[in-house]
């Protein structure tokens, strides 16, 4: 089946990037791929956090994804759509709009700080305060620590957010993580090795590198995530049907690259864990 927006008007554009578009209908946000095969790493990262301690050890929550055909501008394409997660009268509030409705540049006020561990520890402990979420350091940690695993390196100051409702906040499910496993073959090119990518790949929102990052972070607050050691044999069984949405040609190489990029960031990151 193939959803049809009848307006073509998009809701919104979050990525820093310019690439994800988004529309909100019928209970559910639908999102488009627009560089690359985004919406099959929103879908496939969706389904192995199901393997990991965020729905039982943790106060926080993840969006779950699946794939759609999306008829947009006059032409079928690819995508992915999650539920609808907002209660009535609950908004999504960026760190960007938080900070400036208290007054403050975030840009500005972390550019002043002299390392990114104290960004790292500003960052969350100042969020804290505004929101009265005790656990949001970590919760930056655990997106953090997710990040470095599937190499998300799209998560700017407007896509770590909280929830708001009569002036009380929330944890915001996480979510948006299309930019994840070299999806983006216009910055990421099929034809490169995946490995040389991923050692230029550069983390957000300090723009570091994602081992650096994370190490800041747990040293900071401490380990959040935890999941199975994952093998090749279970990350394609959960790109199996995700493929299905690509064209035939294409199949091979994005499962290369979702394997060997999770592969490659799974052993980097056991490393950190030994140091």
């Amino acid at each position: 089946m193939t959803i049809k927006f009848v307006t073509n008007e998009k809701v919104a554009e979050t990525s820093s990037k310019g690439n994800q578009e988004k529309w909100r209908e019928n209970g559910r946000w639908y999102k488009l791929d627009q560089f690359g095969y985004e919406g099959l790493s929103e879908t496939v990262i969706s389904r192995l956090l199901e393997y990991s301690n965020i729905k039982d050890d943790t106060p926080f929550r993840f969006v779950r994804y699946r794939m759609e055909k999306i008829n947009a501008h006059g032409r079928e394409r690819g995508g992915c759509s999650g539920a609808d997660f907002l209660q009535q009268g609950e908004s999504i509030i960026t760190l960007s709009h938080l900070f400036k409705r208290e007054g403050q540049n975030l840009k500005e006020s972390l550019t002043r700080l002299s390392s990114d561990r104290k960004r790292i520890e500003w960052l969350a402990e100042e969020t804290a305060a505004f929101t009265g979420l005790e656990f949001f350091p970590q919760y930056l940690t655990l997106l953090f620590e997710m990040d470095a695993l599937f190499l998300n390196d799209d998560r700017h100051l407007n896509n770590i957010a909280v929830l708001e409702k009569d002036g009380r906040f929330d944890y915001c499910p996480i979510f948006d993580n299309g930019a994840g496993l070299l999806s983006n073959v216009q910055t990421a090119p099929m034809d490169i090795d995946p490995a040389s990518l991923i050692r230029s790949a550069v983390a957000k929102p300090f723009n570091t590198t994602f081992n650096r990052q994370i190490i800041n972070a747990q040293k900071l607050f401490g380990r959040q995530f935890r999941m199975p050691k994952l093998n090749e044999d279970a990350i394609r069984r959960e790109l199996v049907e995700p493929l299905t949405y690509y064209a035939k040609r294409d199949r091979t190489y994005i499962s290369e690259r979702v394997c060997k990029t999770i592969l490659i960031r799974q052993k980097e990151y056991e490393k950190i864990l030994l140091r």
